[in-house]
């Protein structure tokens, strides 16, 4: 058989396997110029040599075998255009899916560094923040049912249809009612019953466009501290520490405390590294 590849030397040529040129054999994709009635094997020629790089391109831009087939039959200009045309369209798409893969990569990893840049001098600091929209849960979820939080926090993701990223877990918090703030000041020990704290549950969405209604946190000054764990017994313990601060320092509570998601388990497995920052909105000193 003069001037025929075999299947391992046309293989070889175009850096496929074997397995793969078996495979568009049985496919009808691309069969081979002749094959040995005696041996089975199969022979290639060289002319087909370009019919298999243009299978390989079309692959790397995103075509499937099917349509491969499809453009490989009774082609012309016109519909090769048209198929790559419509490859072009696929390929723009895909580029955007990248790009909001990227930023949303980009902005989680910016929040990660703003957020433990913003304590390496002290563990409480006033931060300033402009107008967040959120979306709540109506219900209150108890402090000491756990499994209900859970539930909860899968309720508010459903109703927001997967707009907020898993990665961008600095979305997530719940509010800590002023109600409770004189209860937790005079408070010694946060290891007994916590059914009596309730909170709501909310997921910031002041960077999405979603079509359920939002809330606004107000512009303001917040006091703010992270402690580091997923027990609310740590939680409370810090937050006695930040109402301690705004009562020697002179600040005004002027709402709700809200604790928000800083770091998750997505993250890490270590649940002490699983930080949580409390905001306390609060007026300038009195004087």
């Amino acid at each position: 058989m003069q001037n025929m590849l075999s299947i391992g030397e046309m293989a070889k040529l175009r850096s496929v396997t074997v397995d793969t040129l078996r495979h568009y054999d049985k496919i009808g994709l691309l069969k081979p110029y002749q094959i040995d009635p005696e041996t089975g094997y199969r022979y290639y020629s060289i002319s087909q040599y370009e019919v298999l790089g243009t299978i390989k391109e079309l692959r790397r831009i995103g075509f499937s075998l099917v349509e491969i087939k499809q453009f490989l039959t009774n082609r012309n200009v016109k519909k090769s255009v048209q198929s790559l045309q419509k490859s072009m369209a696929n390929i723009q798409e895909e580029i955007k899916k990248l790009q909001d893969i990227h930023n949303i990569l980009m902005t989680r990893l910016y929040n990660i560094e703003h957020f433990t840049n913003s304590y390496r001098n002290s563990d409480i600091v006033i931060k300033q923040f402009e107008e967040r929209e959120y979306i709540q849960l109506v219900r209150s979820v108890s402090w000491g049912d756990t499994e209900d939080l859970h539930y909860g926090f899968l309720e508010l993701e459903n109703r927001v249809g997967g707009i907020i990223p898993a990665l961008a877990s600095n979305k997530f918090g719940d509010f800590i009612k002023k109600e409770y703030f004189d209860k937790i000041r005079q408070s010694s020990d946060f290891s007994g019953n916590l059914s009596a704290y309730q909170s709501q549950l909310f997921i910031l969405v002041e960077d999405e466009e979603s079509e359920q209604p939002t809330q606004k946190i107000e512009k303001g000054q917040f006091l703010c501290s992270y402690y580091g764990g997923l027990t609310r017994e740590k939680m409370l313990t810090q937050l006695k520490k930040l109402l301690h601060y705004c009562d020697t320092h002179g600040y005004v509570i002027i709402g709700d405390a809200f604790r928000i998601m800083q770091v998750d388990v997505s993250l890490t497995d270590q649940y002490d590294e699983a930080y949580y920052e409390i905001q306390i909105p609060i007026q300038d000193k009195v004087n």
